[in-house]
């Protein structure tokens, strides 16, 4: 018996049983009689049995033909099926069938932005789905790659090993802005001149500062600006992201720097934004993801609503 499957004699056997004839095997197969003929001898020495036998002008399956019938057509249909081209479902299609758990991992910041519609989008349209929102740890590619989660939302990737091994699509680019209470220090220092008046640098250096910095940093792009105007600010405190420093501002009477979208999404109460006086980085807010999921449309269909809820419109 031959040590490996030949699906081309799978395909002879199947259109042999199912036609009862060399001829009609041919036909369907669109090959020569004679090539059917030696395929079917090969199938004879493989199987160990003769299949078709001859009865006066025909060919009659043997009893173990018979019972190869169903089963040789069913593998047939699994082998043409698993290497077929995947066609890939619609969502309305992939919303009515999609069962799973997609673990995304982003900030703290970003599920209070916009978790909420992203849960509402996803739901709504795929009921069966869950959404699971796990907590930025670093930026390894390791958990993308092993598909412990589906997506990052966040910051652009490092350039790090394996990052050529992730795709990245930037969502926004939002602008920093300088967050304190209305009718705190900040906000009397600044309408003391004018109730138009903007910030100055040397506004920010007098009062005192909570960092937005999940590793607990106190220095930032803000202290380098600062610096270029023989400035320096006090930092008093620091919070792991921008929600809960912008609570910690509203409360103890500090400023803090914020992108301007996550701000208007905020529930604080008291709470006033003044353009930042020095230049800053924007913040860049994307998704990545490894290239092993890149054409799954499971996740492809998550892509979608992402961007569709933090980058409405393109």
């Amino acid at each position: 018996m031959q040590s490996t499957a030949d699906l081309n004699l799978l395909a002879v056997l199947d259109a042999l049983l199912q036609e009862g004839s060399v001829t009609g095997a041919a036909r369907r197969l669109h090959l020569t009689p004679p090539a059917v003929s030696r395929a079917l001898s090969r199938l004879r020495t493989v199987t160990g049995d003769p299949l078709l036998v001859r009865a006066g002008r025909t060919l009659v399956p043997t009893p173990a033909a018979e019972r190869l019938r169903g089963p040789a057509h069913e593998a047939l249909a699994a082998a043409q099926a698993v290497l077929a081209p995947q066609r890939t479902p619609s969502d309305a299609e992939l919303e009515r069938s999609l069962d799973a758990v997609l673990v995304v991992r982003t900030s703290g910041d970003a599920v209070q932005a916009w978790g909420p519609a992203l849960l509402g989008a996803v739901t709504t349209a795929a009921p069966g789905v869950r959404l699971r929102f796990v907590g930025e740890g670093d930026e390894s590619p390791d958990p993308l790659r092993d598909g412990s989660i589906d997506l990052d939302i966040g910051a652009p990737p490092p350039d790090a090993p394996g990052a050529d091994e992730l795709h990245h699509e930037t969502l926004l680019r939002d602008t920093m802005v300088v967050v304190g209470r209305a009718d705190g220090a900040f906000a009397r220092r600044v309408g003391d001149r004018s109730p138009t008046a903007s910030p100055t640098a040397a506004d920010l250096a007098a009062v005192r500062h909570v960092a937005a910095s999940r590793r607990g940093v106190l220095r930032g792009p803000l202290d380098d600006e600062l610096a270029r105007h023989g400035l320096e600010r006090t930092v008093v405190a620091t919070a792991p992201g921008y929600v809960p420093a912008c609570a910690l501002a509203a409360d103890a009477d500090l400023v803090c720097l914020a992108p301007a979208r996550l701000v208007g999404t905020l529930a604080v109460t008291g709470l006033a934004t003044w353009p930042s006086p020095v230049p800053l980085p924007p913040v860049r807010i994307g998704q990545t993801w490894h290239r092993r999921t890149h054409t799954d449309p499971a996740r492809r269909w998550l892509r979608d609503r992402v961007r569709d809820t933090i980058a409405p419109g393109g």
